[in-house]
């Protein structure tokens, strides 16, 4: 006899798993957007990050780089405390994306400079993306206060 799969799951095993691969998606996103913002975390602040974007040759006149540095922070925060979570996620891995496209010419490894750490993490944010937050989530907190206020 077989048993079926709905027999093995757990569903509070799996709210925490994506729970922590929010934390981490989204954790390891927030202090950089800080960084860049406010200069926190040893970040370049506001200044500093327009000089990187225009190192890269990328647009640098204000307010791009305040609107960019609150971009990436509101999406960390918003991929941590699972709001918004799928379109945050998403928005996330863009960012990780350009990271990675930034830094081809760098090789694979970290180490080196290269794409090795943010294509994890964009990986990680797409896979947020995909799965949705979990249960312990503000969505799915909004999604349950939502359903009790239409009586279902």
């Amino acid at each position: 006899m077989v048993a079926h799969a709905a027999s093995f799951e757990r569903p509070h095993a799996t709210s925490a798993g994506l729970l922590i691969l929010r934390l981490a998606a989204g954790g390891f996103l927030l202090p950089h957007g800080l960084g860049k913002l406010l200069g926190w975390f040893g970040g370049p602040g506001i200044a500093g990050f327009a000089a990187e974007l225009q190192h890269f040759g990328l647009p640098s006149a204000a307010p791009l780089p305040l609107l960019l540095a609150a971009l990436q922070t509101a999406l960390g925060l918003l991929v941590v405390v699972g709001a918004f979570t799928r379109i945050a996620a998403l928005g996330s891995a863009a960012f990780l994306g350009v990271t990675v496209a930034l830094n081809l010419s760098h090789g694979w490894f970290w180490m080196h400079g290269g794409i090795e750490y943010p294509v994890l993490w964009l990986l990680a944010n797409l896979a947020v993306a995909l799965t949705g937050p979990g249960a312990l989530s503000f969505d799915a907190l909004r999604t349950s206060r939502a359903r009790n206020a239409h009586g279902r």
